[in-house]
């Protein structure tokens, strides 16, 4: 399969597996109430680095008897998420697996530039470009696919 074609489809698939990642946590997350509170919970930071900074006792002592409950109001929203993400695991990571038995470490995408990272890596030359491979293309493709479908579904403030 030619590198353009091969990074077409995944680019594809990872914005599919974005997509139905979002829609599904836009049905089942009350986005309105976890943003609301991931709002209060970043007001509370802010006035308690504040307090901090300024070293008002009382304020944060009041503040710390707020913390309790805004971190039980956090815990929820995240745990509302991580189902939706325990939901969506198995399938994702067997699509991931067979994906990467399909492609290998084959070049499945270039890169202007090089980079090594860990396991990801635009390392090996292709003409006046780096070749990467599935895993390092799969991962940036689904990073930039969430960040939009992210947007559009309102999952990401």
């Amino acid at each position: 399969m030619q590198i353009l074609e091969s990074s077409l489809i995944i680019l594809a698939i990872a914005a599919a597996s974005s997509v139905l990642s979002n829609w599904f946590t836009s049905k089942k997350v009350d986005l309105k109430a976890s943003n609301e509170t991931m709002k209060v919970y970043n007001e509370f930071l802010r006035e308690y680095r504040e307090a901090l900074k300024s070293g008002d006792r009382e304020r944060l002592q009041k503040l710390e008897r707020k913390q309790k409950q805004i971190q039980e109001m956090v815990m929820r929203v995240q745990m509302d998420r991580m189902k939706v993400s325990l939901y969506l695991l198995v399938p994702f990571l067997v699509l991931f697996y067979l994906l990467n038995y399909i492609f290998g470490t084959s070049v499945v995408a270039l890169s202007p530039f090089y980079f090594s990272i860990f396991y990801f890596e635009a390392a090996k030359p292709v003409g006046i470009a780096y070749g990467m491979n599935f895993v390092t293309w799969y991962i940036l493709a689904s990073f930039f696919t969430n960040l939009i479908s992210g947007k559009i579904f309102g999952t990401i403030p």
